[in-house]
C-alpha cells in the first residue's frame, strides 16, 4: 500500500518501492476514482520542483497538481520530507519505472507510443519491442506553429494506433506541455485518453545511450555527482547553482510548514 504526502504544492506518492505502485499505473483505466484526475505520471526531481516554483512555470504547476501519479524522483525531496515530518518512504525514479513498465507492456503486448528526442533512440526501442509506434519530432519551442503541428501529428497517431501508454522523453517542460496539449485535443474529440508518462531521458538510460551512475551512488542520493563528473560543462550550472535555489525553496517551504502548524493548532 502507499499514500501521498503534500510537499511543494504537489501530492507525492509515498511507497517503499515502485512495485507497490506499478499495478495501479498499469491498471489506471479501471479505477473509477481516476476519472477526475489528469492521466499523467510525472517524476519531479529537485531541479524541476525549483523550476515549478518560478512564476513562468506556475501555470504548468497548476495543471500538474492534478496528475494521477506524482513520484519523487529527487533524493533531496525525500530528505526534505523527513525534515518536515511528512516522510516519503523512498525515491521513486522515472529511470527505474521505465524498464518495469516496458517489461510489463511487452509481456501483455500492450500498445505504447513513444515520443523520443531522436530517430536512433527510436530504432533501438523498436528493435526491443515491436508493438510500439515511435515519433521523433524535430527540435521545437513551445507556443509556436511547429509545436502545434507536432501535437496534432501525435493526436493523429494516437487515434490510429490506440495505445494504452504514451511515453514522452523530450525534456522538462516541453514534454509536459506537449502531453497536456495532446490530452486536451483528445478530450475535445471525445476520444479515450492513454496514460501519459513524462519520463525525460529514461529511455536513453534503458537502451544504454546514457549511462546511469553506479548503484551505490544512486542509493545514497549522489547520482548527480556522477553526472557532473561526466558532463561538467553542461551540468555544473544545474547542480551547483541549482543547489542555491533549492536551499531557498526549502527555506520557503519550512516557513509555510511552520505557519501551518502554528495556526492550525
Amino acid at each position: 500500500m502507499y499514500h501521498t504526502a503534500h510537499l511543494f504544492g504537489l501530492d507525492f506518492i509515498s511507497a517503499p518501492s515502485l512495485a507497490e505502485v506499478l499495478d495501479d499505473i498499469m491498471d489506471y483505466q479501471n479505477n473509477p476514482l481516476n476519472e477526475h484526475k489528469l492521466p499523467f505520471v510525472i517524476t519531479p526531481n529537485a531541479d524541476q520542483i525549483v523550476k515549478l516554483d518560478q512564476p513562468q512555470h506556475h501555470a504548468l504547476k497548476e495543471k500538474l497538481r492534478q496528475a494521477l501519479f506524482i513520484l519523487p524522483d529527487g533524493q533531496p525531496i525525500v530528505w526534505f520530507s523527513r525534515l518536515v515530518r511528512k516522510p516519503l518512504m523512498a525515491r521513486l525514479t522515472g529511470s527505474d519505472l521505465f524498464p518495469l513498465l516496458w517489461r510489463r507492456a511487452k509481456q501483455s503486448r500492450q500498445k505504447v507510443l513513444v515520443i523520443v528526442s531522436n530517430e536512433t533512440l527510436g530504432l533501438k526501442l523498436k528493435q526491443d519491442y515491436d508493438n510500439i509506434v515511435i515519433y521523433a519530432p524535430p527540435v521545437f519551442e513551445l507556443n509556436t506553429p511547429k509545436f502545434d503541428k507536432i501535437h496534432k501529428e501525435v493526436v493523429d497517431k494516437i487515434n490510429a494506433f490506440q495505445p494504452q501508454y504514451v511515453i514522452i522523453g523530450v525534456g522538462f517542460p516541453k514534454q509536459e506541455w506537449l502531453g497536456l496539449a495532446i490530452r486536451a485535443s483528445l478530450k475535445e474529440q471525445l476520444m479515450p485518453s492513454p496514460l501519459f508518462l513524462c519520463l525525460g531521458a529514461s529511455a536513453e538510460f534503458y537502451v544504454g545511450t546514457i549511462k546511469r551512475s553506479p548503484l551505490f551512488l544512486q542509493k545514497v542520493g549522489l547520482e548527480w555527482l556522477y553526472r557532473l563528473w561526466l558532463e561538467p560543462r553542461r551540468m555544473w550550472r544545474r547542480y551547483i547553482l541549482g543547489a542555491i535555489s533549492l536551499l531557498r525553496l526549502f527555506g520557503k517551504e519550512l516557513k509555510k510548514e511552520w505557519f501551518h502548524k502554528k495556526f492550525s493548532t
